[in-house]
């Protein structure tokens, strides 16, 4: 096995790849990329048996085709720490050999055939959607996820696909994210809905893609593939059964108000500094022409922030978890957010747009 390949490139595959190669675990072969060298392409494949990636090198010239198998995170290493544009490898006596301009690496290889299978796109896909939109739909969504396992499946994502439409929903208990956008060809023909694991999600949102790309989407049993171009992401589905969402929406918020989105984060940003765990809340003031924000933690202060904004209702005071809403902000991609509102025992409702719709509980803000 012989080629060369550019560093920068490889680089950027290899910062992938590590996302997924299990950096603990007692499976050292976990801990390993595979090298696959072809007359075209180098494969990178990688696996933690839930999540899988498999990504090419393009710019490579392969002298010797073959496969090897050594820990990510030490190629990784040599890798990013090396200035060449282009390095050679070449394997010798189960040692794989790195050289640049005055650098000579060896590293020990593994056994390929321990290596457990990395999922592909067997065939053509279930259904195709623009890479841009998706990448939104689960920026706007995946951190709405369970952390931790519950009765209900909402430690994933749930995709449903009807028709031309595909939604993504996510929730903890104490939010709801919620997202839809237009597929590229009718879906109909796929399963209905699937709950996704946010670990396939996040890695998905940092592959690079070409402008005006598509993401061909296939569901195989208990398994998910998204075809990226040069990368392909497996992961399996969670089990279980995701809530009926849609009960949780409310539809009688007569509170309504327009908030530019970087005004309001950097006006959130600040009253949350004086938050902690015993007062977690901030009160959200609205009256004519002004939105107040305040925090207190006790032994440490308070804070007090105003906005103005276009608001002619009632006075009303409303409590939010700030850490719910600033997720949010940090990915919401429009200028102007609506916060909608009914009363303070009451859920809030931020809209992003015509296609994403966000759903909050309030919090006790007695002592905020």
């Amino acid at each position: 096995m012989k080629f060369r390949f550019n560093r920068q490139e490889m680089a950027e595959a290899l910062s992938a790849v590590c996302n997924v190669a299990a950096a603990r675990t007692p499976k050292e072969i976990l801990r390993c990329v595979r090298l696959e060298a072809h007359a075209d392409a180098l494969l990178l494949l990688a696996t933690d048996l839930e999540v899988s990636l498999r990504c090419a090198v393009t710019q490579v010239e392969v002298d010797e085709p073959g496969e090897i198998l050594v820990t990510a995170e030490t190629l990784a290493r040599i890798v990013r720490e090396c200035t060449d544009d282009v390095l050679s490898a070449e394997v010798h006596d189960s040692m794989l050999h790195l050289r640049g301009t005055g650098s000579h690496f060896q590293i020990v290889t593994q056994d390929v055939a321990e290596f457990p299978p990395v999922a592909t796109m067997e065939g053509e896909p279930d259904v195709r959607v623009d890479h841009g939109l998706l990448r939104r739909l689960i920026e706007l969504t995946v951190f709405a996820a369970a952390r931790e396992s519950t009765r209900y499946a909402i430690h994933g994502v749930l995709w449903e696909v009807e028709g031309k439409k595909l939604t993504l929903a996510a929730t903890d208990g104490r939010r709801l994210a919620l997202g839809h956008g237009a597929l590229l060809e009718d879906g109909a023909a796929s399963p209905s809905q699937a709950i996704v694991p946010p670990k396939a999600l996040s890695l998905f949102t940092r592959l690079p893609a070409e402008e005006g790309a598509s993401v061909g989407v296939k569901i195989t049993g208990n398994q998910l593939v998204l075809d990226v171009g040069k990368a392909v992401v497996g992961t399996a589905l969670a089990e279980g059964q995701f809530p009926k969402y849609q009960d949780v929406v409310p539809s009688d918020c007569d509170r309504v108000v327009e908030l530019g989105t970087a005004d309001f984060l950097g006006a959130l940003k600040k009253a949350s500094l004086l938050t902690n765990e015993e007062s977690k809340g901030v009160r959200f003031s609205f009256s004519p022409g002004s939105l107040t924000l305040s925090s207190r933690a006790p032994e440490q202060g308070e804070a007090e922030v105003v906005l103005p904004i276009s608001y002619e209702g009632e006075q009303m005071d409303i409590g939010f978890n700030p850490v719910f809403l600033l997720e949010l902000l940090r990915v919401a991609y429009t200028e102007v957010i609506t916060f909608a509102f009914k009363e303070s025992n009451r859920p809030g409702v931020i809209r992003v747009g015509d296609s994403f719709l966000y759903v909050v509980m309030p919090v006790n803000i007695s002592s905020a």
